[in-house]
Parts: C-alpha cells; sequence; structure tokens
C-alpha cells in the first residue's frame, strides 16, 4: 500500500447514512480525483462512529468525518462543505472551527 498525507474516514452508520454521507463520500471522492489529490488523500467508507449518541436527539451532529493522523473530528458535514475541508484542510492544514468536533490531544474549539 502506497503512504498517504492524509486518511479522512465518512461514517456510514445509518443516522449518518440517513443524512447523506453517501452522498458527501461520493462527491468528495470525485473532487479528490479531479483535483489530483486522490494519491495523496485516502477517502475511507466507515461504520458507526458513535458521535450521533453524544447528543439527547440521536444523530443531531451527523454526518461525521474523522481525518487521521492528527485526529480531527469534524461534525454536520454537507457536501456543501466539501470544497472548503479540501482547500482548507487537506491543502492548507487549517482547521475549519464551525465543523470542529474534537481533535486528538486538544479540546474542541481550540487550534492550540
Amino acid at each position: 500500500m502506497k503512504p498517504y498525507r492524509l486518511h479522512a474516514f465518512i461514517c456510514q452508520g445509518k443516522r449518518c447514512a440517513a443524512r447523506g454521507s453517501e452522498d458527501i463520500y461520493e462527491e468528495m471522492k470525485a473532487r479528490l480525483k479531479d483535483l489530483g489529490l486522490k494519491g495523496e488523500i485516502k477517502l475511507t467508507k466507515s461504520g458507526c462512529v458513535s458521535v450521533c449518541k453524544e447528543t439527547e436527539t440521536e444523530g443531531e451532529y451527523s454526518p461525521v468525518m474523522v481525518i487521521y493522523p492528527e485526529g480531527t473530528w469534524y461534525r454536520n458535514v454537507e457536501v456543501s462543505d466539501i470544497d472548503e475541508i479540501i482547500e482548507k484542510h487537506f491543502r492548507k492544514g487549517e482547521i475549519i472551527e464551525r465543523l470542529l468536533h474534537y481533535r486528538l490531544g486538544r479540546q474542541s474549539g481550540s487550534t492550540k
């Protein structure tokens, strides 16, 4: 397997799927290919990552995307966010605060 710079997982659990995670996956996959980033960024469908269960109304944070190696968790991701995620996070390494759920080793809302 060739090494990737980033690995992004898009939750396909039932609550994320009900809110369009398959569309997010397919659109992001196409955009990465169009931009020539397919060999640099690995995109994978994941099972439930359980973020949907962290609120009283299950699924409130869905769909969810997790990006490694830094461990950035985004919530409420929509197809309309794809270009911003690619440009800001994938290309520039910037965190998108309005989507941020959690970063490993850091508190939500903190980019330090």
